[in-house]
């Protein structure tokens, strides 16, 4: 009996494999296409308007749709199918652009039409994201911290590479940019319908759409686990949002070349690559808590030293730096969140995981602007180095619930982070939120 239950499970072993890899595949094409049209929207809405401000708008209006969207979209990604719903966001998502490609090709592209265009793909992104993170439990291989790891390196690796595509097809002709990202949604939309997994959530009750708004909140501040990490991701995405414009703005007024202050995000983004390329040959020889303790305070030193900073490659250095270390950290904290978190939530969390984040991260700019003008270089680092600082320290702090959330399994024993979809009632396998709070309280 033994062995014949061995194919099965090696059969659902590759058709996760599969999945994964197709998932993979399918957010990595959206995000290209994303990054190359994203970099021409405010050139494009600058050529039209001839207004900084307007270019503003419609980008302040593109993450006004996914803010917007959010909460409805990560309740949706627990009640309804989640590839359907992943697909038909791509497809929305498609026919906005192809409608943008149209008007910027025929020259009749208005200040209504970019800012339309940027607040629906901004709800349809939201919707695709919302499904797609509580579909990863699904599809994720047993060897969690290097599948993660890999998406980790794919959103770096395009963040490095999108722009200069962008930046290229912009020069071909203003529309070319919107065509890429319109067919760029096909084809992820194609990617997705091909995934044999079942996403469907299975859902014990059925609720009303506040109550399970309220409960996706509820899990997340009650799982102590889960709220260190909205809070930490939110602070970190905060702290490196002011970082980034802090290095652009002082290399601007330092006389640094365009080309130069764009080679600091270039660096940055190489390192992110880096790290979540080396996070797997780290996860084999070091414990999760050494390296969440020495990432978290090698970041508050790295940015300490850029107070010192003077030129520009030195900016570009030490961001590198500090970004390689991110994604370890980053790694580390998702496994955990995608397996102590119930199928039936995993939208909604990861949905209040990264509204948090973006919510936070939206008045950045502003602050590094403001302190940019207001203060010395050396003083803006400083202070950035103590909010750093200030999370290294709650990260220690919080020592006993990061053990509780990131130690079981770090010998590589632990079983796959999604149950196989069934037709019937929810798996008794599957533990329910609160027995998932009181495994994390001990």
């Amino acid at each position: 009996m033994h062995a014949s239950s061995t194919p099965n499970v090696t059969a659902a072993e590759a058709t996760r494999r599969r999945d994964f890899r197709l998932y993979w595949i399918a957010g990595a094409v959206d995000q290209l296409g994303s990054q190359t049209s994203g970099i021409v929207f405010p050139l494009v809405t600058l050529a039209v308007t001839g207004s900084p401000a307007a270019a503003g708008l419609v980008g302040a209006l593109a993450l006004a749709g996914r803010l917007a969207a959010a909460p409805v979209a990560g309740v949706l990604a627990d009640r309804l199918p989640r590839k359907q719903m992943m697909v038909v966001s791509l497809v929305v998502a498609a026919v906005v652009m192809a409608t943008l490609f149209a008007g910027v090709a025929v020259g009749a592209v208005t200040l209504a039409l970019l800012a339309g265009a940027a607040f629906v793909e901004g709800v349809a992104q939201s919707g695709y994201e919302a499904a797609g993170a509580g579909s990863i439990r699904r599809v994720l291989p047993a060897d969690d911290k290097l599948a993660l790891s890999r998406l980790e390196a794919r959103n770096h690796a395009v963040q490095v590479v999108g722009p200069v595509i962008g930046g290229a097809l912009y020069q071909l002709g203003r529309w070319v940019p919107f065509l890429v990202d319109a067919v760029s949604y096909v084809v992820s939309a194609c990617l997705v319908s091909a995934i044999r997994t079942d996403l469907t959530p299975v859902r014990a009750e059925r609720t009303s759409f506040l109550a399970d708004l309220r409960n996706g909140l509820r899990f997340v501040w009650q799982q102590p686990f889960l709220r260190f990490v909205t809070i930490w991701a939110a602070a970190i995405n905060f702290t490196f949002g002011a970082l980034i414009y802090y290095a652009i703005l002082t290399s601007g007024q330092q006389g640094a070349p365009a080309a130069s202050i764009g080679l600091i995000l270039a660096v940055a983004s190489i390192g992110g690559l880096t790290g979540a390329l080396a996070a797997p040959a780290v996860f084999a020889r070091v414990r999760p808590m050494t390296v969440i303790v020495v990432s978290s305070w090698a970041m508050v030193a790295l940015v300490v030293a850029m107070s010192q900073a003077r030129q520009t490659w030195t900016y570009g250095l030490l961001f590198g730096l500090v970004f390689l270390l991110s994604p370890l950290l980053g790694v580390i904290f998702q496994s955990r969140v995608i397996a102590l978190t119930p199928d039936e939530l995993q939208g909604r969390v990861g949905t209040v995981m990264g509204t948090a984040g973006e919510v936070l991260q939206t008045p950045a700019p502003l602050l590094a602007g403001l302190l940019v003008a207001w203060y010395s270089p050396s003083a803006v680092a400083l202070v950035f180095a103590a909010l750093l600082a200030l999370l290294a320290v709650y990260t220690t702090a919080s020592l006993r619930h990061l053990r509780a959330g990131t130690e079981e399994g770090e010998d590589g024993s632990e079983p796959p982070p999604g149950p196989e979809p069934s037709s019937g009632p929810e798996s008794e396998a599957e533990p329910k939120p609160e027995s998932q709070v009181e495994e994390a309280r001990r």
